[in-house]
């Protein structure tokens, strides 16, 4: 159970898709009571007791002011999704899930951690209503069989208790994790188990005038593993970068001229790339073989999937009207 369950709880701790945002009940609206004048201007009133029955008991007539109606209490908010409202409550309830967390790990919450989590109560937001568009659900049948094979596992009790869920709220964090499930399921249903691929070694310099010149010598023949062994920053292997397929290159300005190499030992020119510091370094790719349908690694695969669910999630937040209503001090 306990290896089942960390994967609630990292989610509730990394503050990723799980959380417990359950709308509360809304507070009715009392209906205005009738307000009645106490008046008797102008109506006939006996004094004798024998005559002073019902028939001459005042009329009382309603007064024409009208009276507004009491407002609803409203429960405070620390966001707006797309107009739904994200409680305050919620909010500070898996705040303390994830302190509660960080603190069992040994490492107390740093930095904007206040941030990380409303917005994963955000993004969980974005999730649900994607998924009510898309008319996905998750039924109280799969939540209980879920939550029953987490009993049968271990103290199940106690680690609600020690992670601060009572059992609702577990029972939605789990129905909302399996609504999650679904929707990335579909977000990156397109991505293939094979893909085109390329093969290449590199060169990489940081000198121009040098890597003209390894360019021009890599052209007239010398071996471009021994030059890459000899010259290179990353000098070891030949430069073999292995295969890869689009959108897996953690340096993506080199995959343009890598998929336009087409038979083997062809070379680029020279690429300068200008890293994050600002710095301009510059590389020289060298095709090996190219697989127009080759199967992904794991890995691979696994890069590609978690890009292609960073795509959808980004469109969800690009096309959604957001409103904090909380100082997370970010």
């Amino acid at each position: 159970m306990k290896n089942t369950l960390l994967f609630y709880g990292a989610i509730v701790l990394l503050a990723v898709l799980l959380a417990a945002c359950r709308d509360a009940e809304q507070v009715p609206t009392p209906v205005p009571a009738i307000t009645l004048s106490d008046s008797t201007e102008g109506t006939a009133v006996s004094t004798n007791p024998e005559t002073n029955g019902a028939a001459n008991t005042p009329t009382v007539l309603p007064t024409d002011t009208a009276v507004p109606p009491t407002p609803t209490p409203t429960e405070p908010l620390a966001a707006r999704v797309n107009g739904q409202p994200v409680y305050l409550a919620a909010f500070e309830r898996e705040l303390a899930r994830y302190e509660q967390g960080a603190a069992q790990l040994g490492a107390p919450p740093e930095g904007d951690y206040q941030d990380v989590v409303l917005n994963a109560l955000i993004e969980q937001a974005l999730i649900e209503q994607a998924a009510t568009a898309q008319g996905i659900t998750v039924t109280p049948e799969q939540v209980a069989q879920e939550i029953a094979s987490l009993r049968g596992e271990g103290d199940f009790d106690n680690w609600l208790a020690t992670n601060l869920y009572t059992e609702e709220e577990f029972q939605e964090a789990v129905r909302q994790g399996l609504l999650a499930e679904q929707m990335i399921a579909a977000a990156t249903a397109h991505v293939p188990q094979t893909a085109e691929q390329v093969h290449t070694r590199y060169i990489h310099i940081n000198d121009i005038n040098q890597a003209n010149e390894l360019l021009l010598r890599a052209q007239g023949g010398d071996d471009f593993a021994f030059l890459a062994d000899q010259f290179s920053l990353e000098p070891g292997n030949g430069g073999d970068m292995g295969w890869f397929a689009h959108g897996a290159l953690t340096i993506p300005e080199l995959e343009e001229p890598a998929f336009a190499l087409q038979n083997p030992g062809d070379l680029t020119a020279v690429l300068p790339i200008t890293g994050s510091d600002g710095v301009t370094t510059y590389y020289i790719l060298q095709l090996v073989e190219r697989d127009a349908a080759r199967p992904l690694t794991t890995d691979m695969r696994a890069q590609l999937l978690q890009a292609a669910l960073a795509e959808w999630l980004a469109g969800l937040w690009e096309n959604a009207t957001i409103e904090r209503l909380v100082d997370t001090g970010s």
